[in-house]
C-alpha cells in the first residue's frame, strides 16, 4: 500500500465552509442529463462547458454546452459548443487548455454500433462504442471556436484540463492512458503515456485485498480510471485514480509524464468518482471530492481536503452536503455531487460540479478561511 491517506474518520464532524451555490443549467422534460462540467478562466472570464443530453448518461446526441461569466455570479445563457458530426455519436467535454495566444477545448466523441441501440437509443452498459477520437477545437477570444483537427483516443487522458508543467510540457490526465505535448499550444505532438495495461487485473484476490472497512462488503473490482494528477516540488508527478473499492489508487511518474509505476491502492477514502487535485497559491495540495465512502456511488457530500505535502490529506472541510433529489430518473445517473473541477485565482477557490447529472452548478469559497 501506498501511503497516501485522507486520515479519514466516519465519526468526524468537519466545518461547513461558507460560500454561495448557483445553478447554471435546469432540467428540462426534453434536455435532463447534464454532466461532465469543466471551468477555467481565460481572458479575466470564467469559461465552463458541460455534456447536455435528452435523458440517460453518454446516449445518441448528447452535446456540448458553453457559458461564461466575468464575475462568477453573472453567466451567459448557455449554448451550445458543439455537437456529435457522426450517426448515433456522443460528445463529452474533456477539458480546456489555456495559454497566452488561444483557449483549446478537447471533446471526446464516439459512436454506438446499430446492433448495441434499441429504439436508438444506448442500453445498460458500454458495449458497442466506436469510432473514439478527440476533437481540437480553439479560440483566440473565447467565443468562436474552430475545429482545427482530431486526435486519437490513446494519445490523450482527457479527464482533467491540461496543465502545463515545471519544465513546461503540457499533460493530458486520463485513466489507463494519459497523453503529453511539448507544444506550448498544444495544438501538435501529442504522444500516448500507459498508465496499466490492458492484462492488468481487473479483480484484487481476497489475500491481496485491504481490510474491510465497517459495513463494507467484500467487492474487489479495480475498474481504475478517472485521475488526476498533482505535481511535487521535485518534479514528481502522482496520479491518483478512481477505482471499484473504497480507495483511490496511485501511479508516479519521474520523467516528467512520459512512463508510470503500476498503480498501488493508497489509503486515500472515495465513493467511486470523479475528483480534482490542485495546489493553493501558499503551496498546499488540495483534493475536492467525495471522500465519505458509503453507501458506494451515492456521492452524497463534497469536500475539500488539504495536505501539506501532498500525501497526508488530513485537514477537511465541506463545501456542500444538501440532499438535493433528481426529478428525471434515467441510466446511470446515480449520485449527487458529481466530476467537480476547480479554479484558484485572487485566494478563492471556484467550483463546478454535476448535481444528480441533471443540473450544472458552481460555488465559490474564501481559502482565507481554509
Amino acid at each position: 500500500m501506498i501511503p497516501i491517506t485522507n486520515a479519514y474518520d466516519p465519526g468526524e464532524n468537519r466545518v461547513l465552509l461558507s460560500g454561495s451555490i448557483q445553478i447554471l443549467h435546469e432540467p428540462t422534460p426534453e434536455w435532463n442529463y447534464a454532466h461532465h462540467p469543466f471551468l477555467t478562466r481565460f481572458h479575466d472570464r470564467f469559461i465552463l462547458t458541460f455534456s447536455l443530453g435528452h435523458n440517460q448518461e453518454d446516449d445518441v446526441g448528447q452535446r456540448v454546452m458553453i457559458t461564461d461569466s466575468d464575475d462568477f455570479i453573472h453567466w451567459s445563457e448557455p449554448r451550445e459548443l458543439a455537437h456529435p458530426d457522426r450517426p448515433g455519436g456522443v460528445l463529452i467535454p474533456s477539458g480546456p487548455y489555456v495559454c497566452e495566444s488561444r483557449i483549446n477545448q478537447y471533446l471526446l466523441q464516439f459512436s454506438y454500433r446499430d446492433d448495441v441501440l434499441v429504439n436508438g437509443h444506448r442500453q445498460s452498459g458500454s458495449a458497442g462504442r466506436i469510432d473514439w477520437c478527440y476533437r481540437v477545437l480553439t479560440s483566440k477570444d473565447g467565443e468562436t471556436y474552430q475545429q482545427v483537427g482530431r486526435l486519437p483516443r490513446n494519445v490523450f487522458g482527457g479527464n482533467m484540463p491540461v496543465q502545463r508543467l515545471s519544465g513546461g510540457r503540457l499533460f493530458s490526465c486520463g485513466g489507463q492512458h494519459a497523453g503529453w505535448t511539448d507544444d506550448p499550444e498544444g495544438l501538435t505532438g501529442w504522444t500516448g503515456a500507459e498508465i496499466f495495461p490492458d492484462d492488468y487485473p481487473r479483480r484484487l484476490s481476497a489475500e491481496h485485498a485491504r481490510p474491510l472497512l465497517p459495513g463494507e462488503v467484500g467487492d474487489f473490482r479495480l475498474e481504475l480510471c478517472e485521475g488526476s494528477f498533482l505535481e511535487y516540488d521535485d518534479g514528481r508527478l502522482l496520479m491518483l485514480l478512481r477505482s471499484g473499492t473504497p480507495y483511490l489508487w496511485a501511479s508516479f511518474s519521474e520523467d516528467h509524464g512520459t512512463s508510470w509505476t503500476l498503480p498501488e491502492p493508497t489509503d486515500f477514502t472515495d465513493n467511486r468518482t470523479k475528483f480534482f487535485l490542485g495546489r493553493l497559491p501558499d503551496g498546499r495540495y488540495y483534493h475536492v471530492g467525495t471522500p465519505d465512502p458509503f453507501p458506494p456511488r451515492t456521492r452524497h457530500v463534497l469536500a475539500l481536503s488539504l495536505s501539506e505535502d501532498g500525501r497526508n490529506f488530513s485537514r477537511h472541510y465541506l463545501l456542500e452536503n444538501r440532499q438535493f433529489k433528481g426529478r428525471y430518473p434515467g441510466l446511470d445517473k446515480n449520485g449527487i455531487y458529481g466530476y467537480p473541477t476547480c479554479v484558484v485565482h485572487d485566494r478563492t477557490l471556484y467550483v463546478t460540479c454535476s448535481i444528480n447529472k441533471e443540473m450544472i452548478a458552481v460555488m465559490h469559497y474564501d481559502l482565507n478561511h481554509v
